[in-house]
């Protein structure tokens, strides 16, 4: 994640689907993880796909290891120069190798592109087979879009003149609207040409491109032969492809959708020891070498981003976290994040936004206050998921130091809310507003409900009832200053009064702070006037402040999916436009280049935001991942480590779903099927855990038979069974472990 400065000039707004090539490299790249030769075929390859009960591995995008061939040669261009031989020789495809030759410097070298079918990150590996007797020098650019590799239609700021084929990778050289001044991107690899031949690895690894273009700098030849990567991404997984939670359901493009978020979160997953240490020097190159302050150096650590920032921030951890545990269940990788951005706090109880690498992110170390909230949330989501006591004691501290400095900004203003103007912490994750936020207060909610928890489960009723008491002051205070009636939904903020963001009308509705009326109102308020042609914007275009401007943002945009999916909505159409929305927004993404990943953010045009500077494998980006598990399947924690848990499955439209997820008791699984008669679930559970098990009613009367034997007759709980209905779903309260089926006929 990265927080730019406005007005730093315009962005390129040229959209560009997917080639052909790009989606024989996302079949072949399927196929490695899977799809080859598989009865279902190939999800990513075939418009007409229908998913089979069972059969999720077709959809996992990570390599089985970590060795990663490319799949296509993208293009070939001799230039001022020549390409003799087969270009395929670089896919190893031939015996013989294939002649760069090149005529001068690198704006006379032959280029050659090769497509590796997604996007991916490591270290590339080129067999050199020949060299002239004063070899040049061999250079290789990474992008992770065609739109935005430097070429000739997209200059990217002079960078096509210098390092053809790359696009920029956190450093301001070259920035939209900056000229591009010397070649900070490529990397080189030196030629022996008495070493030949050989096979030469890339001295730094480069995180997220799909496509690596070669090009030659000074007059010469080289013979080339195969290329291939060390995957870097995920380094402690020994098998990137073995899942350890899945999803699938009767929707193609959802399934797409969730395995997108896993393998973006998983490329975003490196060794501590290769974080981005930046703005360069001018004249520095490219290089992802900066160890994690505060990680374990032999661990892994979650970035923000493959290609850039590379560094930890407590933002994009709120998605990756959980993330994470539903799907690899790396849980080393999450405590070594978060341990290592709570060994950075302030003495006063600030905690910084991301890892303080470089002296960028030493520069705003008190810029984003909202980020303070998300530390809290983090260490919260991490007890709830993995039930580590100990965990949560070593950092304990740490957090009552937080709350207590985001209590003493709200104790300075007698309106009882948060605004971070007197300390000067006024950053956002999409905008600067210094303001008495919903958004925000919404946020330091939600944190004062969980440390009442938390501090519960250590034995500290004392301060389990202060957090408690104060969670309802704010909620309070939101409601009688940020709700507005008339329009039917919350205001940005109280010096905003006339802006009603996604943000803060979804995590109103999350945090609990709406009620039932409030919260159908807020979703109805988005849906008519902040949806475009992507998906939802952040703010409606039609709002009168120039200072907030609208576009796509892939954060608060998982707010608003997991906030419909929540509403108590019988009928479903609110759960059915949480699924559109995950469709129209996400699928956008999952169409474009380079496919299979998700962005850092969209302008109103539909393109990456920030051009050839986004990152398109940024994991906050990942939340349809989370939704479609707790909430589309149903499974979610409700004790510390799924001691207690619920499936409470949302269909949406769907017509069946299925899936498990990891426990530290070991996997739940749960599948289910929906149809005009009734709906049936299939739970099983290790043992240690108690679940609750709920059916959707469909706004219909209905009989529920738990194993077998009924337990709601249509309208009370039957043989003493402890069973209760909000109208919306029929549940079953405190299941023991072991396999269970719950069944729900219509009856009217």
């Amino acid at each position: 994640m990265i927080h730019l400065p406005r007005g730093r000039g315009a962005l390129a707004a040229v959209s560009v689907g997917a080639t052909l090539v790009g989606m024989l490299g996302l079949n072949t790249a399927a196929a490695q993880s899977g799809g080859a030769g598989h009865p279902a075929g190939n999800p990513w390859a075939q418009s007409d796909f229908q998913p089979r009960q069972g059969d999720w591995r077709p959809y996992v995008l990570a390599p089985q290891g970590h060795e990663v061939a490319p799949v296509a040669v993208s293009s070939v261009s001799a230039r001022g120069g020549a390409v003799q031989g087969d270009p395929k020789a670089l896919l190893g495809d031939t015996k013989k190798p294939v002649r760069l030759v090149s005529s001068g410097d690198r704006t006379q070298s032959p280029l050659v592109t090769l497509d590796f079918g997604k996007d991916v990150g490591g270290k590339i590996r080129i067999r050199v087979a020949g060299a002239s007797k004063t070899p040049p020098q061999l250079h290789v650019c990474f992008s992770e879009s065609k739109q935005f590799a430097a070429s000739p239609t997209q200059p990217n700021n002079g960078e096509d003149a210098i390092a053809p084929g790359c696009d920029t990778a956190n450093i301001w050289n070259g920035y939209p609207g900056q000229p591009y001044t010397y070649d900070a991107d490529s990397h080189t690899f030196t030629i022996d040409p008495s070493k030949l031949p050989a096979t030469l690895t890339d001295s730094q690894l480069r995180g997220g491109f799909r496509y690596a273009t070669i090009f030659l700098d000074g007059p010469g030849w080289v013979d080339l032969g195969a290329a291939s990567l060390d995957f870097g991404a995920a380094p402690q997984q020994a098998d990137p492809a073995d899942y350890q939670g899945w999803f699938l359901s009767s929707d193609n493009e959802l399934n797409k959708i969730w395995y997108s978020g896993a393998y973006t979160v998983q490329l975003d997953t490196w060794m501590s020891d290769t974080a981005k240490s930046w703005p360069y020097q001018t004249g520095e190159a490219d290089h992802s070498d900066a160890q994690v302050p505060g990680a374990d150096p032999g661990k892994e650590v979650i970035f923000d981003g493959a290609k850039r920032d590379r560094v930890v921030w407590q933002g994009d951890l709120a998605v990756q976290a959980p993330v994470t545990y539903l799907t690899t269940d790396d849980v080393p990788a999450v405590d070594n994040s978060l341990s290592s951005l709570a060994s950075q706090q302030l003495p006063d109880g600030f905690m910084p936004a991301e890892s303080l690498v470089g002296q960028h992110n030493q520069d705003e170390i008190r810029t984003y206050g909202e980020y303070v909230t998300w530390f809290v949330q983090n260490h919260y989501t991490h007890w709830l998921y993995t039930g580590d006591q100990a965990y949560l004691a070593q950092w304990w501290p740490q957090l009552t130091k937080a709350m207590a400095w985001l209590e003493s900004v709200r104790a300075q203003d007698p309106k009882g809310l948060i605004s971070f103007a007197q300390v000067g912490s006024c950053g956002h994750y999409g905008y600067s507003d210094c303001g008495h936020e919903t958004y925000v207060n919404a946020l330091y909610k939600r944190n004062l409900d969980e440390m009442a928890t938390l501090a519960d489960s250590r034995g500290d009723g004392s301060d389990a009832a202060t957090y408690a008491a104060r969670a309802t002051d704010v909620k309070n205070a939101i409601n009688s200053q940020l709700w507005d009636a008339t329009t039917g939904a919350y205001r940005l903020s109280t010096e905003i009064p006339n802006a009603y963001p996604q943000d803060a009308n979804a995590t109103a509705v999350l945090t609990g702070i709406a009620s039932a009326d409030q919260s159908t109102r807020a979703m109805d308020y988005l849906r008519q006037n902040s949806w475009s042609t992507y998906g939802p914007l952040t703010v409606s275009p039609s709002t009168p402040n120039s200072s907030i401007q609208p576009f796509y943002e892939p954060l608060p945009s998982g707010f608003e999916a997991s906030a419909r999916l929540d509403l108590p909505d019988p009928t479903g159409a609110q759960q059915a436009q949480a699924l559109q929305l995950m469709r129209t927004f996400w699928g956008h993404e999952l169409s474009e280049d380079p496919g299979g990943t998700l962005w850092e953010k969209a302008n109103l045009d539909g393109d990456p935001g920030i051009a050839q500077f986004t990152s398109l494998a940024h994991g906050w980006a990942a939340g349809p991942t989370i939704s479609l598990t707790n909430q589309v399947l149903g499974v979610q924690p409700t004790g510390a480590g799924f001691s207690r848990y619920s499936i409470v499955p949302t269909p949406g439209g769907l017509s069946w779903a299925q899936g498990s997820v990891p426990t530290p008791h070991g996997n739940i699984s749960a599948s289910w099927t929906s149809s005009s008669h009734g709906f049936t679930l299939h739970a099983t559970a290790p043992h240690g855990t108690v679940g609750d098990l709920a059916v959707p009613t469909g706004g219909h009367k209905v009989r529920v038979q738990l194993d077998g034997r009924t337990v709601w007759d249509g309208s009370h709980a039957v043989g003493g069974a402890h069973v209760s209905s909000d109208g919306v779903t029929v549940r079953v309260q405190s299941v023991p472990s072991g396999h269970h089926t719950l069944v729900a006929h219509t009856l009217s």
